[in-house]
C-alpha cells in the first residue's frame, strides 16, 4: 500500500488488526467499543517487525503517480542510449538545466531546539509570502557548474541586486519573476559559450517539459546550428529521473534556510529583501554546488553511467494503480469477456508450493472503492477435483498452456462456482493464519479499472527536441494555433461566450478553485491545483495550463482557440 502511494496510518492499521481477529474468528482483547486494537498491540507489532517504521510521507501529486511508468522512462532511456552511441558523449558534454524559485521567505524550515509541552514552536521570517526570485541552475556530469541566472519580479534592472551574488552570475528583469521563452533564448546563447558547443563538438542538454524549453523554435534553430542536442524528459517524472531535481535541490534549498535564518540573527530589527537575495543566495549556492553532488545526481538517475536498468519494477509500482491499457476496438473486449453460456475459467499459478492449489477465473472487470470490505468464497480441494492439476514436487518444470488455462466443466452441487456472476476464487492454504479474510480481502488495494477506450488527449512526452520530426511537428502545431483573421465568423457566433471567458480570465488567480486542464488531465482523473498560468478557450470556455496550450505567459492577452476547437 505504501509502494503504491495509499499508505497506512496507525489508526488505519489498529482498525485492520479488529477486522482481521473478528473476521477470521481469533481471540483478542481488543476495544470493541472503538473497534481497533490498541496502542501496545501496535507497539508490539512495530519490535516484531523492525523492517517496518513509522515515516512522514511526501505528497505526491497525481499526475507523478501516474507519469513515472515503465513505457515512458524505456522510451526515454532508448533515445539516451542512442544518442550516446551516435556522438560518443564524455561526461563534461552531459548537461542538466533547471529552474528553481526562491524568496525572501525560505520554504524549507529546519529543526530546533524547544521546550517540551509548548505547543506552538516559532521561528523569524521576514514575511508571510515573500517575492520569489526565479533561478537558473545548470552543470554537468563531471561536476562543472555554470554560473546562475537569476530573474527578479521587476521592470527594471539594478546593479544592487546582484551584490555579492554568485562569481559570474548575471540578472534579468520579469514583470513576475517567470523564466520566459525570451529569456530562456538569453540563458542558451550564454550556455553555448560556456560549454563550448560547435558543429563539430556536440553537447547534450538535459531540460524538462516546460513550454519556454521545448516549444521554442528560435531555440531549436540556435541549438541545431551549434551542435547541441536537447532532450527532454518524460512528462511529471522529472522528481526522479532530472539530476537537478534528485539531488541538487534539496540540499540548496536546506542551506537556503541555514543562510537566511544566519541573515536575519546578524540584522535585528531588519528584513529580507530584494536586494539582500543574491548575497544570501550566494551562500546558499556555494555550499550546494558541489563536484561530488552533480556526479552522484548523474549516477544516481542512471544518465551517466549509463544505466537503462536503472529503474526495476518496484519503482514503477505507484503508477500500477491507474494503468488503463488502450482498447483498440470493442471486438478485443468481447474475446475477454466470460458469458454464462462459457462458464469459468481456471488459471494455475505454478509458483505456489505443492500442497497449496491456486484457481483464478477471469470475470468482467468490476469496480471497487477504497476500504470496500469484500469476502471470496471458500474453495475446497475436493470441490476442484474436476480440474487436472499436474505439478512437479519442486515446481519448477514450466506449466504447459493446455494446462494451465482451460474451461472448466459444470461445477458440482455446493461448489462456489455454482454463482451466476463471474467471480474470482481461490483454493486457501489450510496452514494460513486467515482462513475467512486475508488483509486484501478487507483493505483491497485501489485499482482504477475500466474497459473502454481511453481518450487520446495532447499530452507531454520525452522526445529530442533538436531532431527534424519534432521541429516539423511543432512548427505545424503553431500554424494550428494561430488565429491570422480577427473577423472569424466563430469568434462573432460566440461573442458573448468570448466576453464571459476573458472577465473569468482576468479575474482568475491561483486562490480560486481547483479546476481541470484541458490537455493533460481527462474526467477520470482528480482535479488538480497548479501555480502555474492558465488560458481559456475563446469558444469552448475550456481552461488549459499555459505549458500544455503552448501560450507564453508573457502573451496570455492573445486570442487563444484550443486545438479542438480549431479542428472543428
Amino acid at each position: 500500500m505504501e509502494e503504491r502511494l495509499f499508505g497506512l496510518t496507525t489508526l488505519d492499521l489498529r482498525r485492520l488488526a479488529y477486522q482481521l481477529a473478528v473476521r477470521n474468528g481469533k481471540a483478542h482483547n481488543f476495544n470493541t467499543d472503538k473497534q481497533m486494537a490498541g496502542v501496545d498491540w501496535l507497539k508490539g507489532f512495530l519490535r516484531r517487525h523492525p523492517d517496518l517504521s513509522i515515516r512522514k510521507p511526501e505528497a505526491t501529486s497525481a499526475a507523478r503517480a501516474m507519469g513515472f511508468n515503465k513505457v515512458a522512462v524505456s522510451k526515454f532511456y532508448q533515445l539516451l542510449g542512442e544518442i550516446y552511441d551516435k556522438h560518443k558523449l564524455t561526461p563534461d558534454k552531459i548537461y542538466n538545466c533547471d529552474e528553481t524559485g526562491i524568496s525572501v521567505v525560505s520554504k524549507t524550515k529546519s529543526k530546533i531546539l524547544a521546550m517540551k509541552g509548548r505547543k506552538q514552536v516559532g521561528s523569524l521570517s521576514s514575511a508571510d509570502r515573500g517575492q520569489t526570485i526565479t533561478v537558473e541552475i545548470c552543470f554537468n556530469a563531471a561536476g562543472t557548474y555554470m554560473p546562475p541566472l537569476m530573474i527578479f519580479p521587476r521592470q527594471r534592472m539594478k546593479p544592487e541586486l546582484l551584490d555579492h551574488a554568485p562569481p559570474g552570475t548575471e540578472g534579468v528583469c520579469n514583470a513576475r519573476g517567470w523564466i520566459t521563452t525570451e529569456i530562456f533564448l538569453t540563458w542558451f546563447k550564454k550556455f553555448i559559450r560556456f560549454s563550448g558547443a560547435t558543429p563539430t563538438n556536440h553537447v547534450l542538454l538535459l531540460l524538462d517539459g516546460h513550454v519556454s524549453h521545448t516549444q521554442n523554435l528560435e531555440v531549436i534553430d540556435l541549438a541545431r546550428k551549434n551542435g547541441v542536442i536537447i532532450l527532454c524528459f518524460p512528462p511529471h517524472c522529472t522528481h526522479k529521473m532530472q539530476p537537478a531535481d534528485v539531488a541538487f535541490m534539496r540540499p540548496l534549498s536546506t542551506y537556503y534556510d541555514h543562510a537566511v535564518s544566519a541573515w536575519l540573527r546578524s540584522h535585528p530589527g531588519r528584513v529580507v529583501t530584494v536586494f539582500q537575495i543574491s548575497e544570501i543566495f550566494g551562500n546558499a549556492y556555494i555550499q550546494a554546488a558541489t563536484m561530488s553532488t552533480a556526479i552522484n545526481a548523474f549516477r544516481k538517475c542512471g544518465i551517466w553511467p549509463f544505466n537503462e536498468n536503472n529503474f526495476t519494477d518496484a519503482d514503477f509500482i505507484s503508477a500500477a494503480t491507474t494503468d488503463i491499457q488502450n482498447i483498440e476496438n470493442s471486438s478485443s473486449v468481447e474475446q475477454h469477456r466470460v458469458t454464462e453460456a462459457e462458464g469459468p475459467q481456471y488459471e494455475v499459478v505454478p509458483s505456489v508450493p505443492s500442497t497449496t492449489v491456486v484457481t483464478t477465473v477471469s470475470s468482467t472487470t468490476t469496480t471497487s472503492h477504497p476500504g470496500a470490505v469484500t469476502t471470496r468464497p471458500e474453495l475446497t480441494t475436493e470441490s476442484c477435483t474436476s480440474v487436472r492439476i499436474d505439478f512437479i514436487t519442486e515446481c519448477t518444470e514450466q506449466v504447459t498452456p493446455d494446462v494451465t488455462k482451460k474451461s472448466a466443466p459444470e461445477p458440482e452441487p455446493g461448489c462456489s462456482f455454482a454463482s451466476k456472476s463471474p467471480i474470482r476464487a481461490v483454493c486457501r492454504d489450510l496452514t494460513s493464519s486467515f482462513e475467512n479474510a486475508s488483509p486484501g480481502d478487507i483493505l483491497p488495494i485501489p485499482l482504477v479499472q475500466q474497459t473502454e477506450k481511453r481518450k487520446q488527449y495532447r499530452r507531454g512526452k520525452t522526445a529530442v527536441i533538436t531532431s527534424t520530426p519534432y521541429k516539423n511537428e511543432l512548427e505545424n502545431l503553431k500554424k494550428l494555433r494561430k488565429v491570422s483573421n480577427p473577423n472569424d465568423p466563430r469568434l462573432k457566433k460566440n461573442a458573448k461566450k468570448k466576453q464571459k471567458t476573458t472577465v473569468a480570465a482576468k479575474t482568475k488567480n491561483d486562490d480560486d478553485e481547483d479546476t481541470i486542464c484541458l490537455y493533460c488531465n481527462d474526467e477520470n482523473h482528480s482535479f488538480l491545483k497548479s501555480s502555474e498560468g492558465w488560458v481559456g478557450c475563446q469558444l469552448c470556455g475550456r481552461w488549459a495550463h499555459n505549458g500544455c496550450a503552448g501560450v507564453d505567459d508573457e502573451n496570455t492577452e492573445e486570442i487563444h482557440i484550443c486545438i479542438y476547437c480549431d479542428n472543428n
